[in-house]
């Protein structure tokens, strides 16, 4: 009778033949008669004695052994990754930003327009519209570069019928733009919840829509390139939240930048400033950190001008102002008028000096000051004017009544934000704790 060693020994032989046979450790390819599909031994349970497998569809469960059987590592497909990472050779191969329009804003990125009431913000961001829409058949945006024509969303959250009736209309026979040419600015003409993530899903899809009845496909499930540029028209009034929600500002930066990638576009928010601060848009700081171009419109209505400046590029040069002249246009109807934006050298583009508010008393306070306690320095950082202290302008502000809090801290930030307020309109200049105020030569 033989051993039992000369029987392993000739069942070790017949496995070689055939192929080891895996068996169950870690790290392991297994597969469930459960249907789980393939899965990796991850552990195996001490007490339990158990395997812990990772299934490929990112289940984690604990089986015994007679419910796994080992398989070749073969066998097993990589899941594809929910996620797509880019490799340094895929960053190199990315196609270069271009412009929208040439020097303003960018394909496929977030503009903002700001500026106070009567600035003609709204007139410019028509003017720009329009110009996209007809960039195929006309000389650029005043002379800037456009891409090409292509259709433009206007959403009109308020004013909708002044827009439907006068701007556009208007621009359109300003610029000679004949009826056939006239249907590529779409206007959307009521709010929007763009925070809301259901209300922004039926935009794109209505998008997708519009452009399959415009170009006669069947193609109305892709939304990519409907429409080049989205026009939101005006910012407080595109969200259901409060702007000072932070809850709020994260939802609609999302969505927005949700817009730009399913749609292929850009788009531009009309924008009021702050109450207290002409220098920035009327929003959480969420909203105002998210833009990648942001414009400013600084108007005068009774000149019936304006200027555009750019205040910040993300990813390129910030430099650009443009001066306006807005021409009353009578419509073809006889009856009807609007404004229409020419360029025009004549106007003034340097930043307006004019203050108003907290501002303004702090500026009056500061002239009492260097009446009363200013004095001179000498050196090469001092203007050869009088200067005073902060503490002695601030003094000055208390009495006048800068601040209507009996509370210190209070009082304290009122100063700060109204000095800030003149530093940046360049009215006055600071060096160590001494200020004065700037003459209109320098």
């Amino acid at each position: 009778m033989r051993d039992f060693s000369e029987m392993a020994g000739e069942l070790d032989s017949h496995r070689n033949s055939i192929g080891a046979i895996p068996t169950l450790k870690t790290g392991a390819d297994v597969t469930s008669p459960k249907g789980a599909g393939i899965g990796i031994i991850s552990s195996r349970g001490v007490e339990t004695d158990q395997w812990c497998v990772s299934w490929a569809d990112g289940s984690r469960k604990d089986h015994p052994s007679h419910e796994l059987t080992p398989c070749s590592p073969r066998t097993v497909q990589r899941p594809k990754p929910p996620l797509k990472f880019l490799s340094y050779e895929d960053m190199e191969n990315l196609s270069e930003p271009d412009w929208l329009i040439d020097g303003l804003i960018m394909e496929q990125t977030s503009a903002l327009l700001f500026g106070k009431s009567n600035s003609f913000k709204s007139f410019l961001a028509i003017d720009m519209a329009c110009s996209i829409a007809t960039g195929d058949i006309r000389d650029g945006w005043h002379g800037h570069d456009i891409t090409d024509g292509w259709p433009v969303l206007y959403v009109a959250t308020e004013g909708a019928l002044g827009v439907a009736k006068q701007r556009i209309p208007g621009w359109y026979d300003a610029h000679d733009v004949s009826r056939n040419r006239r249907n590529d600015v779409v206007l959307y003409p009521q709010e929007i919840a763009l925070d809301d993530e259901n209300a922004v899903n039926d935009l794109v899809r209505s998008c997708a829509i519009n452009c399959s009845e415009r170009e006669e496909t069947t193609e109305w499930e892709d939304p990519a390139h409907s429409f080049k540029l989205v026009v939101i028209d005006i910012f407080g009034a595109s969200m259901m939240g409060p702007e000072t929600s932070d809850e709020t500002a994260r939802a609609w930066v999302r969505n927005i930048n949700h817009i730009m990638r399913t749609m292929k576009c850009a788009v531009l928010t009309v924008a009021h400033t702050g109450w207290a601060d002409s220098t920035r848009a009327r929003m959480h700081t969420h909203f105002w950190g998210s833009f990648d171009t942001r414009l400013i419109a600084e108007g005068d209505k009774g000149s019936l001008t304006t200027v555009l400046k750019v205040d910040r590029h993300k990813d390129a040069d910030s430099s650009g102002e443009w001066g306006f002249r807005l021409d009353p246009i009578t419509l073809a109807d006889g009856q009807k008028t609007t404004l229409v934006p020419r360029l025009c050298e004549d106007v003034e583009t340097k930043q307006k000096r004019r203050v108003s508010g907290k501002p303004a008393i702090a500026l009056q306070a500061l002239s009492e000051a260097l009446i009363q306690d200013g004095r001179t320095i000498s050196g090469p950082n001092y203007p050869n004017r009088p200067i005073v202290s902060l503490n002695q302008w601030r003094i000055m502000c208390d009495r006048h009544g800068l601040s209507d809090s009996e509370n210190a801290e209070a009082q304290r930030k009122a100063f700060g934000r109204a000095k800030n307020t003149l530093l940046d309109k360049g009215l006055i200049k600071q060096f160590d704790d001494n200020v004065w105020k700037v003459s209109d030569d320098d």
